[in-house]
């Protein structure tokens, strides 16, 4: 006999569950939207009709305005954000804002220089589509992607075994190698270490970086040789590779790492999240980084939160002892910095320090023209709390740290962090000089000098 089940449903149940149904799949909606909007699909960010303006920040009234507006607003992007009086900002307006970026300029009388017009077009026109290079094809014509200079450094370690090695210091969160290379001619010398491409749309910091690793290994020059043979060099040319890939694939305008950090947001900037001196408030009150997930500077939860910054400094822990000099290569101001970025004080030997930069800064200048600034990174750039090189001189006691910050915008073009590759050359050409002054230099104060 067959037994017959019956189900006896309420109309108020199925109005209930109808409604939990369609509650959701609209917030999958909502999520889904989200999702495509931070770019977790494949389609890349496009900047059409965009624009990019200098602002001159001539009152603290419109120092105040221009950081509440990159605390509160999502749709305007600082390129800087500034933080004193005197110091310019760069601005990315998207179309729909230039009615409210024009009251706010009316109102609190800014002066302002439209410097890209449209920042899609500009980026389409940064550097041509070029096809996979065969092997050996690297060349500073182009800015190249990762799996290029990494094939270039095995190339390398291959043809000068002698000499070069590449190590693998640790995997960024999606999996990508962080490589050094290791440039050593002779027993225990005093090194250099140069971080580059910290920051993902910095492109000619990592291309800079692999040019003087080109020069030191082929140059003819006779100052270049000589800091190639008595010198040892750790080079790290790419120490965000999430963000520069995704930069190259999905948004060119990106700065931090790619990992998670809310429901929405992705990524830590990188250079704020050193532990000397994380999120510690200069004598203005201004952190130099932020707290807030989605912001540019957003420092991370902790220090050394990012994968990437723990591999740099725990290789730095291993061979400290044996480095003179830190650098970490950046774009764009033409400066020379030194510590400290959290506050107006001078470190111990900042007599040293300023006197070492202005000698590099003096050498570039001579190649072509450019005249970059040296001193603290507070006190002519603005506040920066947790970065690298306030790291390695105030953590690991290295003597001479600066960060370069080079080409993006000057008498050559106004071009930001979207500098043409035609500039490559050109720029490592005088950084590489700039190196040759600093290294004669630093010599004089007893640095660098153990093997010669």
């Amino acid at each position: 006999m067959k037994k017959h089940y019956f189900i006896t449903v309420s109309v108020a149940s199925c109005t209930s569950i109808k409604v939990d149904i369609i509650m959701k799949l609209t917030l999958l909606s909502i999520f889904l939207v989200f999702l495509s909007i931070l770019g977790v699909f494949s389609e890349n960010a496009r900047f059409d009709n965009y624009r990019v303006y200098s602002i001159e920040v001539q009152s603290n009234i419109q120092l105040k305005i221009l950081n509440e507006l990159s605390e509160t607003s999502d749709s305007y992007n600082f390129w800087e954000v500034p933080t004193k009086v005197g110091v310019n900002a760069d601005l990315v307006v998207p179309p729909h804002q230039f009615a409210h970026f024009g009251e706010i300029v009316d109102k609190y009388n800014l002066t302002t220089n439209l410097i890209i017009s449209n920042l899609q077009e500009f980026i389409e026109n940064e550097s041509p589509k070029r096809q996979r290079k065969e092997e050996g094809d690297m060349n500073w014509d182009d800015y190249q992607s990762l799996e290029t200079i990494y094939e270039w450094l095995g190339f390398l370690q291959r043809d000068f075994p002698q000499f070069i090695s590449v190590e693998d210091i640790g995997l960024s969160y999606e999996g990508r190698p962080i490589k050094v290379v290791k440039l050593s001619k002779k027993q225990n010398a005093r090194a250099i270490f140069i971080e580059a491409q910290i920051h993902a749309r910095e492109w000619i910091a990592g291309a800079t970086v692999t040019y003087i690793l080109n020069q030191l290994l082929y140059s003819t020059n006779p100052d270049v040789q000589e800091m190639a043979l008595n010198i040892d060099w750790y080079v790290v040319p790419n120490s965000n590779p999430d963000g520069y890939e995704y930069t190259r694939t999905s948004n060119r305008n990106w700065r931090k790492t790619r990992s998670p950090v809310s429901l929405i947001c992705y990524g830590v900037d990188p250079n704020r999240n050193f532990a000397y001196n994380w999120l510690t408030p200069d004598e203005d009150g201004n952190l130099g980084a932020s707290k807030a997930p989605c912001s540019d500077t957003y420092a991370g939860p902790h220090p050394f939160s990012e994968k990437e910054t723990l591999a740099i400094e725990n290789y730095i822990a291993e061979i400290k002892d044996r480095l003179d000099v830190f650098l970490s290569f950046h774009s764009y101001a033409h400066q020379i910095l030194y510590a400290w970025g959290h506050t107006k004080a001078n470190v111990s030997n900042y007599e040293q320090l300023q006197a070492i930069g202005e000698a590099a800064a003096s050498r570039l200048m001579e190649t072509d023209g450019i005249v970059y600034d040296v001193g603290t990174t507070r006190n002519i750039l603005y506040a920066a709390s947790g970065i690298s090189i306030d790291h390695a001189y105030g953590h690991h006691g290295i003597p001479i740290t600066y960060t370069y910050e080079m080409r993006g915008s000057g008498t050559y073009g106004n071009y930001g962090f979207f500098l043409p590759p035609q500039f490559i050359i050109p720029n490592g050409v005088e950084v590489l000089q700039s190196l040759i002054g600093l290294v004669s230099k630093a010599r004089e104060f007893g640095y660098l000098v153990n093997n010669l």
